[in-house]
């Protein structure tokens, strides 16, 4: 699904995994830019955002910055490319 051109501008999607529907990839600009889990442990229902292979979140309480649905984490994804952290 395209994500929001509004707030993301061209070239941004939320593509589905068929293998595990609690994962989905961030493509942006054309390839793979990180992708969007639900359920990790201790999490329950809520969605993290993951860059680079790191859990997007605060890095001085070590936790996870939490999203509601799957549509709100590539926001963190984008965010973290485009200040290329």
């Amino acid at each position: 699904m395209p994500a929001a051109p509004a707030a993301f501008g061209g070239w941004w999607s939320l593509t589905g995994w068929t293998v595990n529907p609690d994962v989905y990839l961030v493509l942006g600009e054309g390839h793979q830019v990180g992708w969007v889990e639900r359920g990790l442990t201790g999490i329950g229902d809520q969605w993290v955002a993951v860059y680079e292979g790191y859990v997007i979140g605060d890095p001085t309480t070590q936790e996870a910055a939490l999203h509601d649905t799957p549509e709100q984490a590539p926001r963190t994804v984008r965010l973290a490319y485009l200040q290329n952290l």
